[in-house]
């Protein structure tokens, strides 16, 4: 607003001073000929305050824009994550959803790189381990990786753990649980930890 005002003030003392030097030159009957860049003067700077307030206005309303964008996918997102919780909840009902998790305290013996799991004699899960998830990990993460439904009754679970050892070389264990799943949701804990009494990993499958 100031700087709009500003503009219009000093385009009216260009006039002022214009029309003036146009006085003079009729006293001294001196003929403007074709000399007319004060009135081109005055035109430019009126249409570049003009351009100036117009710009302004456009830059504001772009920035209306973007706040409104940024809402809208924090919004979206906020939704997305509800949608999957509700998904979740209809897909694995509490009294028969079974939820594998990982688990890694070690480092110094074992470098974890992928794990294929088993129930049941059948594989339903598999992942490869990037090193920011490795990394997350190593510092108290847990990663989950497989949840289904499962019913009551004998199954057995079997953990495939593929990485690097401690010489360097690749390293593969595996862990084997038969249990007995009961009513209600059940969690069950692949866990991989450095074992210093015999300077190797140790897998363990824990259920919750």
């Amino acid at each position: 607003m100031w700087k709009a005002l500003i503009k219009a003030i000093a385009v009216c003392v260009v006039m002022s001073e214009a029309l003036l030097v146009h006085a003079e030159r009729e006293e001294n009957n001196v003929t403007p000929s074709s000399d007319t860049s004060w009135a081109a003067n005055i035109d430019v700077q009126h249409v570049t305050a003009e351009s100036d307030d117009g710009a302004l206005s456009e830059l504001q309303d772009l920035k209306a824009i973007a706040n409104s964008i940024q809402n809208l996918k924090a919004e979206v997102i906020t939704l997305n994550k509800d949608l999957r919780q509700m998904e979740e909840k209809l897909l694995f009902p509490s009294n028969t959803r079974y939820t594998v998790f990982v688990s890694v305290t070690t480092g110094q013996f074992f470098k974890l790189d992928s794990i294929k799991l088993k129930i049941d004699g059948k594989l339903v899960a598999t992942h490869v381990y990037s090193d920011k998830q490795r990394t997350a990990m190593e510092r108290g993460g847990i990663h989950r990786l497989y949840v289904t439904n499962m019913n009551e009754g004998m199954h057995e679970i079997t953990a495939f753990f593929n990485g690097i050892g401690q010489d360097g070389r690749p390293y593969k264990r595996a862990a084997n649980l038969a249990f007995e799943k009961n009513i209600g949701g059940e969690f069950l804990e692949l866990a991989i930890v450095d074992d210093g009494s015999i300077q190797e990993p140790k897998f363990t499958l824990k259920r919750w």
